[in-house]
Formats: C-alpha cells, sequence, structure tokens
C-alpha cells in the first residue's frame, strides 16, 4: 500500500500465487479485511504488510475496507455482499464489537477471523489467538468455533457486559491514559474504581419469572474469559456453553482485589470461595436497577438500564487456535 488516502483496494490474485498457501489452493473465494487505521498503539501499515502477505495465498479476491469513523464498521458489516466468505478483522476490541454487532443484524455471517491489533483484545484471547502472529497462523490453519453472542435490548455483544464498577473504569481511562499506559491504564482505572465504590439496588428477573434483588458495586455478565487482559474466567466459563455467566459483586475493596487479581492467576477454583461475590449462570434475563445506570458493553458504553439479555448460541463462527473442549 502506498496511498495511504485510499480506502479501498482489490488485490485480484494470479494463479502463481495460488501455489504458494501452505496447502497449494487458496482457501477463500471472496474475502474482505476491515481494519481501524487509529486502534491500538503500533503501526498499522507494518501490520497490513504482515497481514496481507500471510493472506495473499489463501484468499482469491481481498478487498480492504479501512473505517474512519465511530458506527462505520457496524455498517458495513451489515451490508456484507452475500458471497464474501472471510471476514478479517483487524483492530480491537471496540472495532470488532461494531462488527459483531453489524454481522447479527445483517444477512451475511460469514466466518470471521480478528487479527488483534487493540490495547486488550479480550475476545482474542478468548479465541486462543493473543498475538498477531497466533491469529495469522490460525487464518491459515482454518480452525474455527461456533461462539454464543449475547443481546442487550437491542444491541449484541461478544465478551461482557456489565454495570456499576465496570462502567467506572471505562469512563476512567480517557483516550490519553490509554496511549500512554495501555494494558495498565485499565488496570489503573479498575483500583481507583474499586476505592471508591457506587452501590446501586438491582433486581434480576429470570425467563421463568423467578426474581432476585440486592445491593451490588457490580454486575457483569461475561460470555468470554478475559476482562481487561485478565484471564480471570479461564476455567468456568467457554464461549460455546450456552450460558451467560452473571456475576454479581456486593462489595469492593481491596478483598475484592485479592480474589480477582491474584486468585484467578493461582486457583482455577476461585469464584467458589470469592468473597462477595454471588454467581448465577442464565440464557435469558431482565436487569432493572432502582436508578439508571450506563451499561459497557465489550468496553462500549451504548445501553441503560433497564436492560433485557439474551444468548443466541452459536451464533457466529470465528477462526480460533484449536477447537474448544467440551
Amino acid at each position: 500500500m502506498t496511498k495511504h488516502g485510499k480506502r479501498f483496494l482489490r488485490f485480484q490474485l494470479e494463479s502463481d500465487l495460488k501455489l504458494k498457501g501452505g496447502h497449494g489452493m487458496p482457501r477463500y473465494e471472496k474475502a474482505i479485511l476491515l481494519y481501524n487505521r487509529n486502534a491500538g498503539q503500533g503501526d498499522v501499515n507494518e501490520l497490513l504488510q504482515q497481514t496481507l502477505a500471510t493472506l495473499a495465498p489463501e484468499v482469491i479476491e481481498l478487498t480492504l475496507i479501512q473505517t474512519q469513523a465511530p458506527g462505520e464498521a457496524k455498517q458495513r458489516c451489515k451490508q456484507l455482499p452475500e458471497d464474501i466468505e472471510l471476514l478479517i478483522i483487524v483492530g480491537g476490541d471496540g472495532t470488532v464489537h461494531e462488527c459483531v454487532n453489524g454481522l447479527m443484524a445483517g444477512n451475511n455471517q460469514p466466518t470471521v477471523a480478528i487479527v488483534p491489533a487493540g490495547t486488550c483484545n479480550d475476545l482474542a484471547r478468548s479465541l486462543q489467538i493473543p498475538t498477531v502472529d497466533d491469529a495469522l497462523t490460525a487464518i491459515v490453519n482454518g480452525t474455527t468455533v461456533a461462539i454464543d453472542i449475547g443481546q442487550q435490548n437491542d444491541s449484541y455483544f461478544a465478551n461482557f457486559s456489565g454495570v456499576g464498577m465496570i462502567v467506572e473504569a471505562s469512563k476512567e481511562i480517557e483516550a490519553e491514559t490509554k496511549a500512554r499506559f495501555g494494558k495498565l491504564g485499565y488496570i489503573i482505572s479498575a483500583i481507583r474504581s474499586i476505592k471508591e465504590p457506587k452501590p446501586f439496588s438491582y433486581t434480576i428477573t429470570t425467563a421463568k419469572g423467578e426474581t432476585s434483588s440486592g445491593d451490588a458495586v457490580m454486575i457483569l455478565a461475561m460470555n468470554g474469559q478475559y476482562i481487561g487482559t485478565i484471564g480471570l474466567f479461564l476455567k468456568d466459563i467457554s464461549l460455546s456453553d450456552g450460558k451467560l455467566h452473571l456475576f454479581i459483586v456486593k462489595e469492593a475493596g481491596f478483598t475484592l482485589l485479592k480474589n480477582m487479581y491474584s486468585h484467578a492467576f493461582t486457583d482455577e477454583n476461585w469464584l467458589n470461595d470469592a468473597e462477595g461475590i454471588e454467581a448465577l449462570e442464565l440464557d435469558q434475563f431482565t436487569l432493572t436497577c432502582h436508578q439508571t445506570l450506563d451499561v459497557d458493553s465489550d468496553g462500549e458504553i451504548n445501553e441503560q438500564t433497564p436492560v433485557s439479555y439474551t444468548l443466541h448460541q452459536q451464533a457466529l463462527t470465528f477462526i480460533t487456535e484449536q477447537q474448544e473442549k467440551d
């Protein structure tokens, strides 16, 4: 690529390229590579060169789309042509979140590959492709997994949705802090939120009409395993287990910090004895709060309570390093 301002670039690969793939022939007829030039902290041009060098033998016709404004990735994915077999997303969690929302609202839902180019890349971590090299190797190998997608009111999330401290942490980490501290910035923001928690009253109503009420400082509906690069739920959650894992955090403080950031690395059963945390497994429920609260889904604040949750089982297919085990 030599002209940065050019938004669309189509590569028609000739027959001599077909012989360079690891399996001898291109794996895909048509694919789209969608990228966010502003994602993460690296050089997107260098990343694109590395990505294209690997993908060229795998795709006969590859179209590049550069997104330049919020919401554009969602709209592009909603309008994908029917003959697109693979969507490659080069970006961070925010770009992936937009794409998931566009795919769930569109008519074409091709296989999705993430090339992680953001700060945290939490969904890519859950898919066992935390680095660019891991992601490109997985695309070449072609191993896929169908994952669940959560819905909150009229929008969707692949990794998590939450209220309370998680929202405060997201608001705390402004663009300048994120650019300066990267992954560490999320942990710093989480610690700040824990020091000054804001309790709220909530009611959870299940699809069967059962209710549960109380006070909390954070409620998380997890579909993935990572949040802010921390693998809190590696032994407890699968992207394809047909459940939303609901964690109701009753109180904050250093006890919570110890449980969530220390035990998670040393004790696979830490949730069984986690103080002040109630865990539920649901596929459909409604969350109401005494006051109106913002809702953070996959790092994006785009809803407010009350919010109704539904899980769409194995709704989208993603490239992964290896198949998840039951």
